[in-house]
């Protein structure tokens, strides 16, 4: 997709058919993917079988049911394993937005919140992903929200069917889970995977009256920025808790190493180092989290390899470090053929048609980014300019505002989040 096919009618429903959108949100692992692969028939969705997650992008998958089109909006776990729960709350919050503040302003039918059954308990990253959902979504579109189950089939072959029905009430009469978001209207529902089973909720969600979510009238109606969300500001509370955790331990970390320098106990402190390095990383990370709330505070010369990496996962180093090389390697590609495509005049003047599509903060960061650019490509002479001037500053702007963002103004790195919504 590019700008020019981003036209105010190009995400306009089709007139001979209702058109409906579908979010399908939840933790990683909860089986989001199976759900949408079951539904839509669409081999190409890829289906983890462990608790890395598989959707590392915001992508929409359509499909026909009798007179209605139906589009499902897969999103990244909020515990996603190679990234952490900020940015993911950044990419679900730019779809959201840009979707909603263009013509002809697309709202949600409904939001499938998935769940798995065999979940014995509910970490605390978990409760406070579950906080995140509620303050995304606010409360008068929580009657548009259900509640699904999974994993009832592997539950009754291991005879633990009557432990994930206790599982089940559990879920839905406790305040701690679902029973306030129920209170305002959520419905439950259980998907056992088959596709009868997926359309049957999909079947509750259709008739239901298109909604403007919370996160959305805090964006746009109201021109808040991330951070100043009610859900951004439940993320900010669990960065600054983790701050204050990383500054106290490191506190701990230098008196002990004080003292094993005073008994010259060399193995003691080489110990030490090796948790205060530990520590200094997550430190960062979490630094970096704020960061991608704070649109602010962002450095425009972090490059793309220094991404934030989960917090819970951030020792696994070589598999995230994989992932991560995996997505540099595919937004290389993507920037260079935008850079043989294209002059850098020509991809300075589509980023600066298509930002009145986005956020002020967001038109903001990609200013500053082109007048960087611009003086460094004007200070080399007409002959020395460099040819990948233009992928520079794309890339430069990737980690900054993220794919979506990108995709809206026709330079989408990853698969392309609007499909099925826009006219191709």
């Amino acid at each position: 997709m590019t700008a020019s096919d981003w036209t105010e009618s190009s995400l306009e429903p089709r007139a001979e058919r209702q058109h409906v959108f579908i979010g399908v949100m939840g933790v990683t692992g909860a089986g989001k993917s199976t759900f949408i692969k079951t539904v839509t028939g669409n081999d190409d969705i890829v289906v983890g079988h462990d608790l890395r997650s598989c959707t590392t992008e915001v992508m929409p998958y359509t499909f026909e049911h009798e007179a209605v089109t139906v589009t499902l909006i897969d999103t990244p776990g909020f515990n996603d394993t190679t990234r952490g729960e900020t940015e993911v709350l950044r990419d679900i919050a730019e779809w959201l937005d840009i979707t909603y503040r263009n013509p002809p302003s697309i709202r949600l039918s409904g939001i499938i919140y998935m769940q798995s059954i065999s979940d014995n308990r509910m970490y605390g990253s978990s409760l406070r992903n579950l906080k995140m959902f509620r303050d995304l979504c606010g409360e008068n579109p929580m009657k548009n929200v259900i509640f699904a189950t999974t994993g009832w089939r592997l539950a009754k072959e291991g005879g633990q069917y009557e432990r994930a029905v206790e599982r089940e009430t559990q879920l839905c009469t406790e305040r701690l889970f679902w029973e306030p978001m129920i209170r305002f209207g959520a419905g439950t529902a259980r998907f056992e995977d088959s596709r009868e089973s997926g359309i049957k909720i999909i079947r509750k969600l259709i008739p239901q009256r298109p909604v403007v979510l919370q996160i959305q009238h805090e964006l746009v109606d109201q021109d808040r920025n991330l951070i100043d969300t009610t859900a951004g500001a439940t993320v900010n509370e669990e960065i600054k808790r983790l701050e204050a955790q990383y500054q106290q331990q490191l506190r701990e970390i230098q008196r002990e190493m004080a003292e094993a320098l005073k008994t010259s106990d060399l193995e003691h402190q080489q110990a030490l180092e090796e948790t205060k390095a530990t520590i200094e990383f997550l430190r960062e990370q979490t630094r970096q989290a704020r960061d991608i709330l704070n649109y602010e505070r962002r450095n425009m010369d972090r490059r793309h390899e220094n991404e934030m990496q989960s917090l819970q996962n951030a020792l696994q180093d070589t598999r995230m470090a994989l992932d991560n090389q995996r997505r540099r390697a595919q937004a290389e590609a993507a920037a260079q053929r935008y850079e043989d495509q294209m002059r850098f005049e020509q991809i300075v003047t589509q980023l600066k048609e298509n930002m009145t599509k986005l956020r002020q903060e967001d038109q903001k960061l990609i200013e500053e980014a082109i007048a960087n650019a611009q003086k460094e490509h004007d200070k080399l002479p007409a002959k020395g300019r460099k040819r990948d001037m233009g992928k520079k500053l794309l890339l430069g702007l990737l980690p900054l505002v993220g794919n979506v963002v990108m995709a809206a103004m026709g330079f989408g790195f990853i698969g392309n989040p609007f499909a099925g919504i826009t006219q191709q």
